[in-house]
């Protein structure tokens, strides 16, 4: 058990109960560890969502609520509570359908409840018997419905088993964290993760963010709950902190608004922390936010750059990729000395066998020292699965909602034993000492354009918080012994290892706080190296279309018909031009 909260006992409290009374409460948080060791290399995040919906429970003192996480608690040893609230991403579904599975035999009488992303794509797949075992699912934002689900409890036989919110809640009115959660369990996870804005006013075809209601538009949390989550978190101790957002610059004036305060507290306070968002490489138009980022000590930016073709960018509408040379746009957002962990996708209908290679030379260009592909999938909901299933091209297997590396629900255009060719071409030079140590260097060299700004923290890669979580992971030290295994038993990772070192080194003469860099680039190798290692052919689960494939279903009819999507109409017709565009073209190749 991780965290338990008693509930206010005493003569006032026990004449309110009756037999369908609500007393206890426990969150269950079960991730797939498989995943978060192999994905995550050990680094563990905390239950965000928990935090979250704890805080919105009205009078919580009248409550025992428990937070309990499966990798670290066993579900045996989970006692009972009088509802059970679950939470998840798609690729937990078989350790929650698991978990699930021994607390309702050992618990029979409780009520099981789930909600969170996962409900959304098996709703939108229709595939929401899935989860048939739990009394109660939750579609939507749970904010409002989870507390009035509290209030009818003792009516809860009549309440529909599907609860589905269509209306967004107003983030403007956030609560923060239920404190007593939070502040007895930060320790156990890597640095913080704090909420700070939903949706993303872009319409790429493939992205599920878009299919929530009103997502096509950023929903921004209010700058002064932002300061103040940070501001307990850094008087907790906590030092990096990932601000969760689809899109942090969806907003820019709110951007900058957030920038600004975050900036004033640093100053006012004397507390640092370092931090890290996902945004859209649009960044590279706005010197003056680029600046503010750094001097907010923002150290890390994810970006899905998808890839280095344009017709594959223009494929899935993904426009604000094609506005400048992508490297160039990287370049300009690296020199400020920000580290770029780059999205990038290989399996577009328009990609040709030189993708990769491609992708390789784009990567080292522009000096990325982070960044690795995953293959296409159609998530449920977007316009992506909608033309899959309409050309008969979706496969159903155990990834139909996406989540694993090399198991994937679609068939591609690109034959097969090219797929997995191109792709073991990849990985073979990715993982070697020289291509590696070409990526530090360009990355170094592009500091010197003027721009760098140093961080005023440690950074949000911090090797002694990472090495703290690993050892409480049977697995991740596993993997901690073979990563430095990797190094000490190839000539060649050595070699190249301590070269990078010294590069490092002299540079940090002319820019300071770069060894953070350094140990960014070889956790980023060495990680390579270990999802890689003894990758063979048969390890991929993908297919191709058939020999003979109508090339007019690359454009199936209907794809443009109304998908009853919450998005102005004119941005819909902007997104098919784009993609219905370049497809138009790929249905005459032979």
């Amino acid at each position: 058990m991780l965290v338990s909260v008693p509930a206010r006992t005493g003569p006032q409290a026990s004449t309110v109960m009756t037999q369908d009374a609500l007393s206890s409460i426990a969150f269950i948080h079960a991730p797939d560890a498989f995943l978060a060791e192999t994905q995550q290399y050990g680094a563990m995040f905390m239950p965000v969502w928990a935090y979250t919906l704890a805080a919105y429970v009205e009078e919580p003192e009248r409550y025992d609520l428990r937070l309990y996480d499966t990798r670290f608690d066993r579900a045996e040893d989970v006692p009972r509570a009088d509802l059970f609230v679950f939470s998840g991403v798609n690729q937990d579904y078989e350790t929650i359908v698991s978990t699930h599975a021994v607390l309702r035999a050992l618990h029979p009488d409780s009520t099981f409840v789930i909600g969170g992303p996962i409900t959304w794509s098996l709703n939108q797949a229709g595939e929401g018997a899935k989860l048939e075992m739990f009394d109660h699912v939750f579609i939507g934002d749970g904010e409002e419905a989870f507390p009035r689900f509290l209030k009818m409890f003792a009516e809860r036989q009549r309440l529909p088993r599907v609860l589905e919110t269509k209306e967004r809640f107003d983030v403007t009115r956030a609560r923060g964290f239920y404190r007593p959660f939070l502040d007895a369990t930060f320790s156990r996870y890597y640095g913080g993760v704090l909420e700070v804005s939903r949706g993303c006013p872009f319409l790429c075809e493939f992205c599920d963010i878009r299919v929530l209601p009103d997502n096509n538009r950023p929903h921004n949390f209010a700058p002064e709950h932002i300061v103040a989550e940070l501001d307990h978190m850094a008087r907790l101790g906590i030092r990096q902190v990932l601000c969760a957002a689809d899109n942090f610059i969806g907003d820019l004036r709110w951007a900058e608004e957030v920038l600004d305060r975050i900036i004033e507290w640093q100053e006012r306070t004397g507390l640092r922390v370092a931090l890290y968002t996902w945004l859209t490489i649009n960044l590279s138009k706005h010197p003056r936010l680029l600046k503010k980022m750094r001097q907010a000590n923002f150290d890390m930016l994810f970006i899905g750059v998808e890839s280095f073709s344009n017709n594959s960018l223009l494929e899935t509408a993904k426009v604000q990729n094609t506005a400048r040379d992508m490297v160039e746009a990287l370049r300009e957002i690296q020199s400020y000395g920000f580290a770029v962990v780059a999205g990038l996708i290989f399996g577009f209908d328009s990609d040709t066998p030189d993708a990769f290679e491609m992708t390789l030379d784009g990567m080292s260009n522009a000096g990325l020292i982070s960044g690795d592909p995953s293959l296409l999938t159609a998530l449920p909901g977007t316009p992506l699965f909608r033309r899959m299933k309409l050309s008969g091209r979706l496969r159903n297997n155990k990834n139909s909602l996406g989540g694993y590396k090399y198991c994937t629900n679609i068939r591609y255009l690109m034959p097969r034993d090219e797929m997995v060719a191109g792709y073991q071409r990849f990985v073979r030079r990715f993982c070697e000492g020289d291509y590696q140590y070409a990526r530090l260097r360009s990355f170094l060299d592009n500091l010197d354009r003027g721009n760098y700004v140093p961080l005023n923290s440690e950074g949000y890669g911090s090797l002694g918080k990472y090495i703290s979580m690993v050892f409480k992971s049977p697995g991740a030290v596993k993997m901690l012994l073979r990563r430095a295994l990797q190094i000490a038993s190839r000539p060649a990772v050595t070699w190249y290892s301590l070269q990078a070192f010294l590069l490092v080194l002299s540079r940090s003469r002319r820019h300071r706080r770069l060894f953070g860099v350094f140990q960014f680039w070889l956790f980023n190798w060495t990680n390579a190296m270990l999802k890689y290692e003894g990758l063979t052919d048969a390890d991929f689960d993908i297919e191709s279309v058939p020999e003979g494939f109508d090339r007019s279903l690359i454009l199936p009819e209907h794809y443009t018909d109304e998908a009853g999507e919450d998005i102005p109409q004119a941005k819909i017709a902007a997104q098919q031009r784009a993609t219905v565009g370049q497809l138009r073209r790929l249905t005459v190749l032979q």
